[in-house]
Protein backbone atom coordinates (compact mmCIF):
# COMPACT_ATOMS: atom_id res chain seq x y z
CA UNK A 1 0.00 0.00 0.00
CA UNK A 2 0.97 3.41 -1.16
CA UNK A 3 0.61 6.32 1.47
CA UNK A 4 0.29 9.82 0.15
CA UNK A 5 2.92 12.47 1.64
CA UNK A 6 0.98 15.38 0.49
CA UNK A 7 -2.90 15.95 -0.31
CA UNK A 8 -3.73 15.80 -4.45
CA UNK A 9 -3.70 18.81 -6.00
CA UNK A 10 -4.81 19.99 -9.27
CA UNK A 11 -4.56 23.25 -11.10
CA UNK A 12 -6.65 24.80 -13.79
CA UNK A 13 -6.83 28.02 -14.95
CA UNK A 14 -9.14 29.87 -17.70
CA UNK A 15 -9.31 33.20 -19.50
CA UNK A 16 -12.21 34.78 -19.28
CA UNK A 17 -12.67 37.96 -21.01
CA UNK A 18 -14.39 40.32 -18.55
CA UNK A 19 -13.51 43.02 -15.53
CA UNK A 20 -11.73 40.96 -12.86
CA UNK A 21 -14.18 42.64 -10.53
CA UNK A 22 -17.07 41.13 -12.32
CA UNK A 23 -16.01 37.46 -12.66
CA UNK A 24 -15.74 38.01 -8.87
CA UNK A 25 -18.61 38.82 -8.29
CA UNK A 26 -20.04 36.24 -10.26
CA UNK A 27 -18.78 33.80 -7.96
CA UNK A 28 -19.42 35.22 -4.61
CA UNK A 29 -22.82 36.57 -5.91
CA UNK A 30 -25.68 33.45 -5.84
CA UNK A 31 -27.97 35.51 -8.17
CA UNK A 32 -25.49 35.38 -11.25
CA UNK A 33 -23.75 32.22 -10.24
CA UNK A 34 -26.93 30.15 -10.60
CA UNK A 35 -26.67 30.94 -13.76
CA UNK A 36 -23.80 29.34 -15.03
CA UNK A 37 -22.76 26.58 -12.30
CA UNK A 38 -25.13 25.67 -9.40
CA UNK A 39 -29.22 26.28 -8.99
CA UNK A 40 -29.29 26.91 -5.76
CA UNK A 41 -27.44 28.54 -2.91
CA UNK A 42 -28.25 29.67 0.40
CA UNK A 43 -26.42 32.71 0.52
CA UNK A 44 -23.65 35.00 -0.57
CA UNK A 45 -19.82 33.68 -0.42
CA UNK A 46 -18.14 35.86 2.75
CA UNK A 47 -15.68 35.12 4.42
CA UNK A 48 -16.23 32.96 7.75
CA UNK A 49 -19.69 31.85 7.01
CA UNK A 50 -21.09 28.36 5.22
CA UNK A 51 -23.27 28.27 2.93
CA UNK A 52 -25.06 25.03 0.88
CA UNK A 53 -25.23 24.47 -2.60
CA UNK A 54 -27.58 22.37 -4.67
CA UNK A 55 -27.50 20.95 -8.19
CA UNK A 56 -31.22 20.44 -8.36
CA UNK A 57 -31.15 18.09 -11.93
CA UNK A 58 -28.24 15.91 -10.29
CA UNK A 59 -30.20 15.78 -6.51
CA UNK A 60 -26.53 16.89 -5.44
CA UNK A 61 -25.79 19.14 -2.49
CA UNK A 62 -22.60 20.17 -0.67
CA UNK A 63 -21.92 22.15 2.73
CA UNK A 64 -19.20 24.83 1.94
CA UNK A 65 -17.44 26.49 4.34
CA UNK A 66 -16.08 30.02 3.45
CA UNK A 67 -12.46 30.54 4.42
CA UNK A 68 -11.10 33.44 2.99
CA UNK A 69 -12.10 36.58 0.84
CA UNK A 70 -9.62 38.71 -0.68
CA UNK A 71 -11.88 41.59 -3.00
CA UNK A 72 -11.58 40.70 -6.22
CA UNK A 73 -7.95 38.79 -5.88
CA UNK A 74 -8.74 35.65 -3.92
CA UNK A 75 -11.79 32.90 -2.62
CA UNK A 76 -10.48 29.99 -0.41
CA UNK A 77 -13.25 27.60 0.65
CA UNK A 78 -13.61 24.11 1.71
CA UNK A 79 -16.75 21.67 0.62
CA UNK A 80 -17.81 18.89 2.32
CA UNK A 81 -17.93 15.47 0.59
CA UNK A 82 -18.65 12.37 1.57
CA UNK A 83 -14.77 11.55 2.55
CA UNK A 84 -14.29 14.73 4.28
CA UNK A 85 -13.82 18.15 3.21
CA UNK A 86 -11.95 19.77 0.10
CA UNK A 87 -10.03 22.58 -0.39
CA UNK A 88 -10.96 24.99 -3.39
CA UNK A 89 -9.15 27.90 -4.12
CA UNK A 90 -9.98 30.49 -6.96
CA UNK A 91 -7.49 33.41 -7.74
CA UNK A 92 -8.54 35.94 -9.75
CA UNK A 93 -5.56 38.20 -11.88
CA UNK A 94 -6.29 41.06 -14.12
CA UNK A 95 -4.62 40.95 -17.66
CA UNK A 96 -3.52 43.42 -19.60
CA UNK A 97 -4.40 42.92 -22.73
CA UNK A 98 -1.17 43.88 -25.73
Amino acid sequence: MTTLRQAPAAKAEMLIRKPVEEVFEAFVEPAVTTRFWFTKSSGRLEAGKSVRWDWEMYGVSTNVHVKEIEENRRILIEWEASYGYTTVEWIFTRRVEN
